[in-house]
């Protein structure tokens, strides 16, 4: 008995889909639950499992727009009968980077243990093989970028000559070569020509060195050194304050969504999905941490499910692990901005940016301006050096807004650059809690001194 097996609806609003990939080959025994493809919809690439077992055939090629509910693949009882249809031309299989087997040779910085799983990105992957690494270097690493593995010093390396006589030059006009713009890539091309309307667009930057607050982040052994969770939290809180920078311009009115349900873009090499976290400002710099180690894992297993790529009010694009210092983020559709982080790691002190592209229909520089002032202020106030200068002989009496056990010991501030849990830092602390400022001491895990902020230990945040 054979079953065709129709293609499945994902997205409620998508009424077609694209195969990316087969899993199965022709032929082959399909177990039920087994994976089958990886299927693009407009927002998001799903790899669909089997309902049913039998001996599997496609029906359609890769790189191919099939419509919900149409025949996508056959299943058999035998592959005789299986065979005794029409043939299809399938395409072919597409390489796979896997981790090498060799020995490590190299260390990392990489913090092992912290989660239940590693997941690879190609760049990571490809690294690891270059450097003699395995997967195996990296037990419960979560998600392994090339950023995160430590390189060690390259050796003076010849670039490769081109043999350009091997290159055929055409006599006449050149003939383009055309490919299908994917769903995906048709709704981000729709989404972006929708944020653009009006070409009334402006963009701001501000520049600050990251090697002191990285510094500091090494000494704390605070996210694997990566301070992209404190620049999300920060930008998070700060947007409550300036309601404008979510929003959007339409039919001649400003509609505020006043809500912090902040995009962030993740690209790992199988193309750009922006990743809503709902109630952003609400979140603790670890809880970015680790829901973006989250989010890159299940995205490189093609499990971001399409509602968790709708509904932000404003996005967050890095590029700094690119060694991109600056940049132009294009606005999406039904929001008024959008925000660009840049660094160059090649560079002294590590500069990075913030650029952000706003619709001037919503807001104004001066609006902007105001904003990414704080921005850099609250950023600069992780700083190692920000928090030591506090407590410098000369400020001692700063310290008396402290708890009595520090005034005890006043040099016991120098063990701590901050909250323990939260991470804010002192500068910052008592800035923005005046009144209620009161830091309480606490012994780590190594018996070394700590302190927690009164919003931590009140179990406020």
């Amino acid at each position: 008995m054979i079953v065709s097996i129709p293609t499945p609806r994902i997205n409620t609003n998508d009424d077609k889909v694209e195969v990316v990939e087969w899993h199965v080959s022709n032929g082959a025994f399909l177990n039920e639950g087994q994976e089958v493809a990886d299927l693009e919809t407009s927002k998001a690439v799903v790899t669909v499992t089997a309902d049913k077992a039998g001996f599997f055939r496609s029906l359609v090629n890769k790189r191919t727009v099939v419509k919900v509910g149409e025949p996508l693949y056959l299943l058999a009882d035998t592959t005789e009968e299986l065979f005794s249809q029409p043939q299809y031309q399938v395409g072919e299989p597409s390489q796979v980077v896997t981790a090498p087997a060799s020995a490590s040779t190299f260390s990392t910085s990489i913090q092992s243990g912290r989660f239940s799983e590693s997941r690879f990105s190609k760049a990571a992957l490809q690294l690891i093989q270059s450097r003699g690494l395995t997967s195996a270097d990296f037990p419960g690493a979560g998600l392994v970028t090339a950023r995160s593995i430590v390189q060690p010093k390259f050796q003076s390396i010849e670039p490769a000559q081109a043999n350009w006589t091997t290159l055929a030059i055409p006599s006449g006009p050149l003939t383009p070569r055309s490919e299908k713009v994917s769903l995906a890539k048709q709704a981000e091309i729709q989404t972006l020509s929708i944020g653009e309307v009006g070409n009334i667009n402006s963009k701001l930057s501000i520049y600050f060195d990251s090697e002191p607050i990285r510094a500091r982040l090494r000494q704390e052994q605070a996210f694997d050194g990566n301070i992209q969770p404190l620049i999300l939290y920060e930008v998070a809180r700060l947007l409550t304050q300036w309601p404008q920078l979510t929003a959007y311009f339409a039919d001649g009115s400003v509609h505020f969504y006043d809500r912090v349900d902040l995009g962030v873009a993740f690209d790992l090499g199988k193309g750009l999905k922006v990743v809503t976290l709902q109630d952003a400002n609400k979140l603790l710099p670890v809880n970015f941490y680790e829901k973006t180690i989250e989010i890159g894992i299940r995205y490189l297993e093609n499990r971001i499910r399409p509602d968790e790529l709708v509904g932000s009010t404003i996005t967050v694009t890095d590029l700094s692990g690119f060694d991109i210092l600056h940049f132009h983020p294009l606005i999406n559709g039904r929001q008024a901005a959008i925000i660009g982080i840049g660094g160059d790691s090649a560079q002294p002190d590590y500069p990075m940016s913030i650029n952000i592209t706003f619709d001037h229909r919503v807001s104004n520089g001066r609006e902007v301006a105001s904003f990414l002032g704080e921005l850099r202020t609250r950023l600069n106030s992780y700083a190692l050096a920000t928090d030591v200068a506090i407590a410098s002989e000369d400020r001692y009496d700063f310290l008396e807004e402290l708890p009595s056990v520090l005034n005890e010991n006043p040099t016991a501030i120098l063990t701590s650059s901050g909250c323990d849990r939260c991470a804010i830092g002192l500068a910052t602390y008592y800035r923005d809690f005046p009144r209620d400022a009161n830091m309480l001491a606490v012994f780590r895990e190594d018996g070394s001194l700590g302190m927690v902020c009164h919003r931590c230990a009140g179990g406020w945040i």
